[in-house]
């Protein structure tokens, strides 16, 4: 696995079937998000300060990529998102680190998700782009971190 800091260029999303995920075509950007729910344990003992303890927690990932008006077949596009969309299909997600010397160590985390926001923008004598949003469904595995 990579060490030290990274570029981020160098962080990839991957998506398709479980084993057969391709690499987001044109991506520009992508981030994962992790939050967790707040259940309030605030009470008369707390001295006026909030207190909590975590509830469900949940993940996300988005990317923005350049459009293309043509599906490749050996990577994600706005086409096949499209398609996923249409048939409220799960997909795998990867995100991962380019480079890195053995296949199995660069995938960074990964887990089910389902496709909940895709949209074309295209400006003035610009580059059309779109953006996709994924909302994890189950756990996210975080495989940088020994079982």
């Amino acid at each position: 696995m990579a060490t030290g800091l990274l570029n981020g260029t160098d962080l990839l999303l991957k998506v398709g079937a479980t084993g057969n995920e391709t690499l987001l075509a044109y991506a520009t950007s992508c981030s994962l998000e992790i939050s967790a729910d707040e259940i309030d344990q605030t009470n008369k003992d707390s001295l006026g300060w909030k207190s909590i303890i975590l509830g469900s927690r949940s993940w996300s990932v988005s990317a923005d990529a350049l459009y293309q008006n043509e599906t490749t077949g050996s990577t994600q596009d706005f086409n096949t998102f499209f398609a996923n969309v249409e048939n409220r299909t799960a997909v795998f997600v990867e995100l991962t680190i380019a480079g890195a010397s053995n296949a199995d160590a660069n995938i960074f985390y990964s887990g089910t998700a389902y496709i909940t926001s895709l949209s074309v923008n295209g400006g003035t004598e610009d580059q059309a782009t779109y953006s996709v949003s994924l909302t994890g469904s189950g756990a996210l595995i975080d495989t940088a971190v020994p079982v």
